[in-house]
């Protein structure tokens, strides 16, 4: 028993020099996290006030835009904090890019206070549908206003069918000028029954038959037709196996003529 009292002796003064240590390490750490504490809010404070003085009031637009208008850019622009430090440019360039008129956009802040959006514009090559432009790599953009550009092919179609409908296009065009026939456009039904607009107002009927080989059954056809009538045509069907079934577009051409190839 004595034994076990000294030894509660000897073990007392090492526990009542370790309690200061303890309580100075405590008062370091926690001395340590209210300095990064009150580090970390004046580094927010800081933030915030350089994000309320440092604005991105200009927007610098450089190079020629013929459709985008530099308030609709802003227009776009307005929703988002213009912070030099918070300005989210990848969400901004997404909304612009949007845009009926915009293919590409490229987004810079310039020190101190100016975002600068440099917009490319798409080449619209072809009308698609009722108000919609196609540019020269087969995306269809808009709704626009189809009255300026209505010297451009007009296709219409099903959805992803632009650039199979832009292949036909060029190559009927090319075949029939060989006829005097000037191509306007090409139109596909839900069903994939196509139609060759004529520049004159007049059509020709193909069918669900892909093959451009059916135009062959016109070539041989057109100077029949022309002394029969120099009228122009309104229809042209060759949707028969041998010859065609065409119409005038004036009554003193006579009543439609089914004509065949031999």
């Amino acid at each position: 028993m004595a034994t076990r009292n000294r030894r509660l002796q000897q073990r007392e003064p090492l526990l009542h020099r370790a309690r200061p240590v303890l309580g100075a390490g405590v008062r370091v750490v926690a001395g340590m996290a209210l300095a990064g504490a009150v580090v970390l809010a004046a580094g927010l404070v800081a933030r915030m006030d350089l994000d309320t003085l440092l604005q991105l009031e200009r927007v610098a637009l450089p190079g020629e835009m013929r459709q985008v208008q530099p308030e609709d850019v802003e227009a776009v622009l307005t929703d988002h904090r213009r912070g030099f430090f918070v300005m989210d440019l990848e969400r901004a360039r997404e909304e612009l890019e949007a845009m009926p008129w915009v293919d590409s956009v490229q987004l810079r802040k310039r020190w101190p206070d100016t975002i600068e959006v440099a917009i490319t514009e798409p080449v619209p090559v072809a009308r698609w549908g009722a108000d919609h432009l196609l540019d020269r790599q087969g995306r269809i953009f808009g709704p626009v206003d189809l009255a300026a550009w209505d010297f451009l092919p007009a296709l219409e179609g099903g959805a992803d069918r632009q650039l199979e409908l832009m292949q036909r296009y060029l190559e009927v065009s090319a075949r029939l000028a060989d006829v005097g026939l000037a191509v306007s456009g090409v139109r596909e039904s839900a069903r994939r029954a196509w139609t060759i607009k004529l520049e004159d107002g007049g059509e020709i009927l193909m069918g669900r038959d892909s093959d451009l080989s059916r135009l062959e059954q016109l070539v041989p056809l057109m100077p029949v037709l022309r002394e029969r009538s120099p009228e122009p045509l309104a229809r042209v069907d060759l949707r028969y196996a041998r010859g065609a079934a065409v119409a005038w577009q004036t009554a003193s051409a006579g009543d439609d003529t089914e004509a065949t190839t031999q």
